[in-house]
């Protein structure tokens, strides 16, 4: 099965009881693992069912003890040991690891992950051959191109097949850098369905774009230290203070719409309906709800209509507008 197929069945609660994740691109391990984390863990089961190793650290014995340990209010268990190439597991311990491998609990889910492996190596030689073994390692650029577009499509956008091909000619065979500028692409089409070429042309590799973006992400993770050099990149690269706080008013447009509909107590796909928006771009808010109180949000955007005001009939240094902004932002 490949990375995707994998993902697909954890999302449809088809979950097996071992994987052994390895190769050279971390970003299909981390996928993974996030998939399983957010089918099996809760924030009320996540003391109890998620225990997570480094490899070199910890035993066999560990890893298997966990897994064997009765999960909390029943579901499955999710056992996660990280490179197992950075450790040398000796021949009896290697012996309990495959007696477990052939024959593992069903209450759990044991997740090993490596860099590297030597197939010639016993120890691997095992784990690569077990139904739960995926070799993750970047593809090639070609068949990055289907890929994009179906993660697009997962998310309700529709890629055209110029947009990929510019968006993988730009970024390359890296995965993980490529579902980020997808991530950013998403984020900026908003409420279209469709992201076209001329906008890939647009934000992936622009680095004022980029910028701004980690700019709003730094604000609603209230990191002021870094939303003031971001701000000051931008800047400094000739952007347009109207355009960086048209970007800012946005995201707290949406972070307000989000607060208002989640406490009426409104999952993902309702509110996604009220708003007219995507559920990704419901899920992405609702990640930082929980820093802004709605007194908060009503505050900074009383911030932000002061500041779109100085910024248009004021002498006042555009930089300085800004600033001030972003300090009364995260404070508090």
């Amino acid at each position: 099965m490949s990375a995707d197929q994998i993902i697909h069945s954890i999302g449809e609660g088809k979950i097996g009881p071992f994987y052994f994740l390895y190769g050279i691109e971390s970003f299909y391990r981390l996928e993974i693992i996030r998939a399983l984390n957010q089918k099996l863990i809760t924030p009320d089961n996540k003391d109890f069912n998620l225990e997570n190793f480094e490899a070199r650290e910890s035993s066999v014995g560990d890893w298997i003890g966990a897994a064997k340990t009765l999960s909390f209010l029943g579901g499955m268990k999710l056992v996660v040991v990280r490179n197992l190439h950075e450790t040398t597991i000796e021949d009896s311990e290697q012996k309990k690891l495959f007696e477990y491998v052939a024959d593992p609990g069903l209450d759990s889910c044991l997740v090993i992950t490596a860099d590297k492996v030597d197939r010639k190596r016993k120890l691997y030689k095992n784990l690569t051959t077990q139904e739960g073994a995926l070799s993750c390692e970047a593809p090639q650029e070609a068949g990055l191109l289907s890929w994009v577009q179906h993660r697009a499509k997962s998310f309700g956008y529709d890629l055209s097949s110029g947009a990929a091909r510019k968006m993988v000619g730009r970024v390359g065979a890296k995965p993980g850098i490529l579902a980020k500028e997808l991530e950013k692409a998403l984020t900026y089409a908003g409420k279209e369905n469709k992201i076209t070429e001329s906008m890939v042309g647009d934000l992936v590799g622009d680095i004022k774009v980029e910028n701004a973006f980690l700019l709003t992400e730094a604000l609603k993770e209230k990191k002021i230290e870094k939303a003031l050099l971001l701000l000051q990149n931008q800047l400094d690269h000739g952007e347009d203070p109207v355009k960086i706080l048209g970007l800012i008013a946005w995201q707290f447009r949406t972070l307000w719409e989000v607060k208002h509909y989640q406490a009426q107590k409104y999952g993902v796909q309702k509110i996604a309906q009220q708003m007219g928006a995507k559920p990704f771009l419901v899920e992405k808010a609702l990640q930082y709800t929980k820093n802004f109180n709605r007194s908060k949000l009503q505050e900074g955007m009383k911030y932000l209509l002061e500041a779109d005001r100085e910024l248009k009939t004021s002498s006042r240094e555009p930089r300085g507008v800004l600033e001030a902004l972003l300090l009364r932002i995260c404070s508090g």
